[in-house]
């Protein structure tokens, strides 16, 4: 096809586009994408192309697909592939077809940076292909959506080839975007193996690293994930940045069908059995059987936490706890308090030592936690009264030195 044929054909798809809508919004930009086609403004034509895509009266029908099938593909070799990508993303919802999607523009952008590295002359061509971020993009989308699949073995084998460039966030040559289709893509990998501590923690890297905001379905269905994966996650103890980032909220209101996970996870935090408790059989058992099938461990959880709890609000410097205070804490009975306080040890929530003849543990450190605030207040009258004690201190010290600096 010539050029002047394919012109006319892009002016003939954009024409039928605008026959299958009244939003006054599409069609301008419609115009505005064939201007930007014909002028050979590529740059202007790509983000006329995201404001398409972004539009309200876009978000649903068969106009997004039509337009990446019968534009987007006749010049996405002129415009930026990690565009292309997350547009043929927006166009295709279907698991199935956009797998399929993926993997004929895979080759066609392969197929073209072959061509452009072949005129560099370049010693290893195909390793610069392959390291291409648009090919690596790409690819993980591929493996994310093999994985939806229930393929595992072509994800597997995308992720083992590509995971060393993603040793390290910040060293790797990678953008922001596609370090985030990364950890997206080794969530869905350790959900299927329902590998909670690795889900949790590649979780909140790709929080760390997503940009743009996600649509309210997508937070609130990720947060539920993240929620479940610190509950169930045998290592995860700590869960500070969960709690401090903002996708916790997406399930904080009242009418949320996951309020109930919302409030598990803030008293799980705080170590209140009691509350912890109230929701885990109030709501658990009907609303989420995975969570319910894990309510003995989660028990375990809940101790530990209650534990913990009970060391910080400890008032004496060098936190001593009887085995009787703890038993009566966290409601387990004095032969379980040993395990429970080993289990503290061999996870490193604590450091210290037991003293089995006075039954008495004796705690000289605690890993650091996120205080909500009744804890926070608990903290501060602490302070409040240590200060109250050094100013006694400091003025029986001044009152009594006079003598002393006398005789000296």
């Amino acid at each position: 096809m010539s050029a002047m044929d394919l012109d006319t054909d892009i002016s003939t798809v954009l024409a039928a586009i605008r026959q299958e809508t009244e939003a006054p919004e599409i069609l301008e930009l419609s115009y505005q994408l064939e201007d930007f086609y014909e002028r050979k403004l590529w740059n202007q034509l790509t983000l006329a192309l995201q404001q398409f895509y972004e539009t309200p009266a876009n978000q649903n029908g068969p106009l997004r697909a039509k337009l990446f099938d019968l534009f987007v593909s006749k010049c996405h070799n002129k415009l930026n592939y990690l565009r292309v990508i997350d547009f043929l993303l927006l166009s295709f919802p279907e698991p199935q077809e956009c797998l399929a999607k993926l993997q004929q523009l895979q080759a066609d952008i392969v197929a073209e940076l072959g061509k452009r590295y072949s005129l560099r002359r370049l010693d290893d061509p195909e390793s610069q292909i392959n390291g291409d971020e648009a090919v690596v993009y790409i690819r993980l989308q591929i493996a994310r959506h093999a994985l939806l699949l229930g393929d595992l073995s072509s994800a597997e084998l995308i992720l083992d080839s590509i995971s060393e460039k993603f040793e390290t966030t910040l060293q790797n040559d990678y953008t922001s975007q596609i370090n985030a289709a990364f950890y997206l893509t080794k969530c869905q990998y350790y959900k299927y193996y329902e590998n909670y501590n690795l889900f949790y923690t590649n979780g909140l890297l790709y929080l760390s690293s997503v940009e743009g905001a996600m649509s309210d379905e997508q937070r609130v269905l990720f947060c539920y994930d993240l929620c479940i994966a610190a509950l169930l996650g045998d290592k995860i103890y700590n869960f500070g940045e969960l709690i401090l980032h903002d996708i916790l909220q997406s399930i904080s209101d009242l009418q949320n069908a996951y309020f109930w996970l919302y409030n598990l996870i803030l008293n799980l935090n705080c170590g209140n059995l009691a509350e912890f408790n109230r929701w885990l059989n109030q709501d658990a058992q009907s609303k989420s059987p995975q969570v319910w099938s894990h309510r003995d461990f989660l028990h375990q959880k809940i101790v530990i936490m209650a534990l913990l709890e009970l060391i910080l609000s400890k008032l004496t410097p060098d936190k001593t706890l009887l085995f009787q205070e703890i038993s009566s804490a966290t409601g387990i009975s004095l032969d379980d308090v040993e395990f429970s306080i080993i289990k503290c040890f061999s996870l490193g929530l604590i450091k210290g030592h037991i003293n089995q003849l006075q039954q008495t543990l004796v705690v000289t450190w605690l890993q650091p936690r996120v205080l909500n605030l009744d804890q926070v207040k608990n903290l501060y009258s602490r302070l409040v009264d240590w200060n109250s004690k050094v100013d006694g201190l400091s003025k029986e010290v001044y009152s009594s030195g006079g003598n002393l600096w006398a005789i000296a």
